[in-house]
């Protein structure tokens, strides 16, 4: 076994779903980190999403990539998955504003696993993240090189 990569698209999503996002698992994460926003305070992550968003004229696209990396059992605990997180959402750091968190097991269904929100603007130049097959293999090869486990991609797509 491996890791899990899973990429959620929303169709249809807005700045709510932004807002949502720098909200979300907050009670739940025992980790968080960000690239090129404030990490702790989820009013000026959102503030500043919205507006590297603004600035490039991309306020009415879908707002972000949702991404998921769930452990193993093998590796499955909270030193691995928060030593794991920041070298994995590092991937993005360079062109993109990125929120990351780090969730534990639920009992039911899942094991430690890495939440990142990555906004969709690209600072460099204000095009969009296209997450096609190309972009995200290209991202699961590099959890593959920091986590040293083979991966398997997997996509869903949502509606709102």
């Amino acid at each position: 076994m491996g890791v899990i990569v899973k990429v959620i698209r929303h169709k249809n999503a807005d700045l709510s779903y932004l807002w949502n996002a720098c909200r979300y698992g907050r009670d739940r994460e025992i980790a968080r980190g960000a690239y090129g926003v404030h990490p702790q305070d989820p009013e000026s992550e959102y503030a500043q999403m919205v507006a590297a968003r603004k600035y490039y004229n991309q306020t009415s696209t879908n707002p972000l990539i949702h991404l998921v990396v769930s452990f193993d059992g093998m590796t499955d605990n909270a030193i691995f998955a928060i030593k794991a997180a920041p070298k994995i959402a590092a991937y993005f750091k360079s062109s993109y504003q990125v929120l990351w968190s780090v969730h534990p097991a639920d009992p039911e269904s899942s094991h430690f696993h890495v939440h990142i929100m990555l906004n969709t603007v690209n600072l460099r130049n204000g095009k969009l993240f296209h997450s096609g097959p190309y972009e995200i293999n290209g991202f699961a090869y590099h959890v593959k090189w920091i986590t040293g486990m083979s991966y398997q991609i997997c996509f869903e797509c949502k509606e709102d």
